[in-house]
């Protein structure tokens, strides 16, 4: 526990005495600062910062927030890498290039040519004709996945 130079003025007596001090003036009786500091055996001063102390620690908890929980995320680093993934995306929602610029522009507030989305999808492409050329499966599970095989009627 903090110790204090007045003993009497612990913690719970300083927040009590910041806060009738917070009171406006017709609330709080005349001479009432007066009365307190002669009560107490300190000086008016002292109170005064006591009561500048807890208006400083209250206004910051009282200021209007946003209504509900704060968003979750992280922000958004355009780089090349991630427009050819949004380009990639865009294009097998709706493959019209113009609308893959569109959504590039609303989602991203990013401006590409239609020549620059076209080269991106034939790249894309490519890389994934090569991927899918690179995979080969025996041919003993072919036969096992062929539906004439496995129906046993050729």
């Amino acid at each position: 526990m903090t110790d204090y130079r007045i003993p009497e003025l612990d913690l719970s007596t300083r927040i009590s005495l910041g806060l009738e001090l917070l009171r406006p003036i017709p609330e709080r009786e005349w001479g009432r600062a007066t009365e307190l500091a002669e009560q107490y055996n300190i000086s008016r001063t002292l109170l005064y910062k006591l009561r500048d102390r807890a208006q400083e620690a209250l206004h910051p908890a009282f200021l209007p927030e946003p209504p509900g929980p704060a968003p979750k995320g992280e922000p958004i680093v355009l780089e090349r890498e991630f427009i050819r993934r949004a380009i990639t995306v865009l294009s097998l929602v709706k493959g019209s290039v113009r609308d893959i610029q569109r959504g590039l522009e609303l989602l991203l507030g990013e401006t590409r040519s239609v020549g620059y989305i076209s080269e991106t999808l034939q790249e894309v492409g490519r890389a994934a004709a090569d991927h899918h050329n690179s995979l080969r499966l025996p041919l003993a599970m072919l036969g096992e996945l062929d539906e004439i095989f496995q129906g046993r009627q050729p």
